[in-house]
């Protein structure tokens, strides 16, 4: 079972550093660094209830191929919010069913609707990742702004 938070995080997060999307979702400090430091803030018996599970991702640097990751806390990717690929390439995945229900896609960071990240690396340009405005539509967003973070895990 796949489960997503409601809202996003209290504080938003970059991506990277820099506005790169080279190694993808893969390689970005999200994953390698942020991830990590959100699984060791859950209780020990969230820890063990999570599951590592695989991902699919674009390698970033406007790739088409598609990467496997082992993860346990991870973003969703835009296929899987919105059921299709609008500025993403295709291969990560598919719709979830909570979102192919039409239930919204609008989270809050601090009760404020936000943007919040994606781990799909944005297939037409190098320096940035897809993103969830506000109002809930796709979007892109440079690596290095802070956008909101509502990561996914299995149980």
């Amino acid at each position: 079972m796949t489960l997503q938070m409601v809202d996003c995080l209290a504080t938003k997060a970059p991506m990277n550093s820099a506005n790169t999307n080279s190694g993808g979702w893969e390689n970005c400090a999200m994953r390698k660094s942020n991830m990590a430091t959100y699984l060791s803030q859950l209780t020990s018996a969230w820890q063990n209830a999570i599951k590592q599970v695989n991902k699919l991702s674009s390698a970033g640097s406007q790739s088409t191929t598609i990467k496997t990751t082992a993860d346990k806390l991870f973003l969703l990717s835009e296929v899987e919010i919105f059921g299709s690929t609008s500025y993403s390439v295709s291969g990560e995945g598919t719709q979830y069913a909570y979102y192919k229900a039409g239930n919204s896609k609008v989270k809050n960071v601090s009760g404020s609707a936000s943007n919040w990240w994606e781990r799909s690396p944005c297939a037409n340009y190098t320096t940035g990742f897809c993103s969830v405005g506000s109002s809930g539509s796709a979007r892109t967003s440079n690596a290095s702004a802070s956008r909101g973070v509502a990561f996914g895990f299995c149980v």
